[in-house]
């Protein structure tokens, strides 16, 4: 017989052990594919999710509710939220407009549109039924409304003068 020198079962073993050591990474990597599919799966299906319409209870991807015409209307009536929903609104967009820095005193044709662009984003953040209505119609009544309710306070109270209109052919 003929004896196999020490080194080739040194090599051998050696090889061996890079084989299980090969075989184990190959199930690590098994794994980690398996993990990353799942995980691919379930953003795939979240993403999906949120594109997905919402139940009939959520107005958010309904109907555009557009701006009433005519003098005289409610805004809360035509936002179709019940009175707390309203107050809660309400409320958000009252400290959205300090917040904003937007000029009470001044009219609300007037503000700064990036200000109102800004004020429009954060309630609709802040309350996602903003969405449904036309350009932001809900959010610039309520905002018109506060604005011209503390300029009328105001007035009133004396803290500031009413301005002076402006009239067809005078000068500033």
């Amino acid at each position: 017989m003929l004896a196999v020198p020490q080194p080739v079962f040194k090599i051998a073993d050696e090889l061996s052990t890079a084989q299980a050591a090969l075989a184990a990474a190959e199930a690590q990597i098994a794994t980690a594919e398996a993990a990353h599919d799942l995980l691919q799966q379930q953003l795939d299906e979240a993403a999906a999710a949120a594109q997905a319409p919402l139940g009939p209870g959520d107005q958010l991807n309904g109907p555009q509710i557009p701006r009433p015409t005519g003098p005289s209307w409610s805004i809360r009536e035509l936002m179709q939220v019940t009175p707390s929903e309203y107050a809660e609104i309400q409320r958000t967009v009252r400290s959205l407009v300090i917040r904003a820095s937007l000029d009470w005193t001044d009219n609300f044709r007037c503000q700064d549109p990036d200000k109102l662009a800004t004020l429009f984003r954060a309630a609709c953040a802040a309350h996602p039924i903003l969405q449904c209505y036309t350009n932001n119609w809900a959010t610039a009544a309520i905002a018109h409304q506060y604005m011209q309710n503390k300029r009328k306070h105001a007035y009133k109270q004396g803290y500031i003068s009413k301005r002076r209109a402006h009239h067809v052919g005078d000068e500033n």
